[in-house]
């Protein structure tokens, strides 16, 4: 559960910040509980969609409130941080939502149409 404070910090970030702090914490997620070549090649159209070269991770180390931020991401379950990510990414445009909603409905299937569990 992200705090008013880290909610107010995911939405003041600039896209590509934006995206370089959370879709790695989402990647580990996803690819912990489905590894297939489809599901990172959907990552992979997230991660491009939102301009992020692949491969690219940031040099720099985060200031500690990101640190903070970046740890609850991480301690999230992959349903709430599916959550997150779903409803910022309006930022990025359509092709981005897109893609996120391809994922959503593989990892569904995955599921057995229970999306609870994730």
């Amino acid at each position: 559960h992200l705090d008013k404070r880290h909610r107010e910090m995911l939405r003041s970030m600039p896209p590509l910040e934006w995206a370089a702090l959370v879709l790695p914490i989402l990647q580990k997620k996803v690819e912990a509980v489905d590894d297939s070549l489809v599901t990172r090649a959907m990552l992979g159209d997230i991660t491009a969609h939102c301009g992020i070269p692949h491969g690219s991770v940031s040099s720099s180390m985060p200031q500690r409130s990101q640190r903070m931020l970046i740890l609850t991401l991480r301690s999230m379950s992959l349903k709430s941080l599916l959550s997150v990510v779903q409803h910022d990414l309006s930022q990025h445009g359509h092709q981005v939502e897109e893609a996120v909603d391809a994922l959503l409905l593989h990892l569904r299937r995955l599921a057995g149409q229970a999306v609870e569990p994730l």
